[in-house]
């Protein structure tokens, strides 16, 4: 393992991401395309999906965004957001 592969798997990351909308409705949208890009990616449903949807429905809005704990940029979230052209940035939690 290198050693930033090590350093990514100990120390999570923030993704911020702009929603389409803002509000609950945003975030809505958020996971229904979410969820239709995991089935259509035939990928496996995240086994912490149903804690992910209440993370996602109870999170802070800033200005538009939300931010979202991730461990390392090489996920199915980040490739969901870039795969739908969502606004997003990813920086070190503090």
């Amino acid at each position: 393992m290198s050693e930033e592969e090590a350093e990514e798997s100990v120390f999570h990351k923030k993704l911020k991401v702009k929603l389409k909308e803002k509000g609950r409705e945003g975030r809505i949208i958020f996971l229904k395309e979410y969820l239709d890009f995991i089935l259509r990616s035939n990928l496996n449903l995240p086994p912490d999906f149903p804690t992910f949807c209440r993370e996602v429905m109870g999170l802070d809005e800033r200005n538009g965004f939300i931010h979202i704990r991730i461990w390392n940029e090489r996920n199915e979230v980040v490739e969901f957001v870039k795969s739908m052209n969502y606004e997003y940035r990813i920086d070190h939690y503090d």
